[in-house]
């Protein structure tokens, strides 16, 4: 028996840091074409980037999620100063 999640009807916002899994993601940017929208995000603990096609918020069994259908251009970036 497969989950289901609760879509909600809440935005994805430019900063605003989300989780998935164990793992906290930062919104980077908002990347659009006109097939495939995805955000690009930042995984906060070691600064792997991705692009996230079809993602939203959904209400899981752990809380408030951020869920994608795929991700494309996954790579490790340098962290900053503050560590995210």
């Amino acid at each position: 028996m497969s989950k289901k999640y609760q879509l909600l009807n809440q935005p994805i916002l430019a900063g605003g840091i989300y989780k998935n899994g164990m793992s906290l993601y930062r919104v980077e940017s908002f990347n659009d074409d006109c097939l495939h929208t995805s955000i690009h995000l930042r995984r906060i603990k070691d600064g792997w980037e991705l692009d996230a096609v079809g993602a939203a918020l959904y209400l899981t069994d752990r809380g408030v999620e951020l869920l994608w259908d795929y991700s494309k251009n996954g790579r490790f970036t340098p962290m900053d100063r503050e560590g995210a």
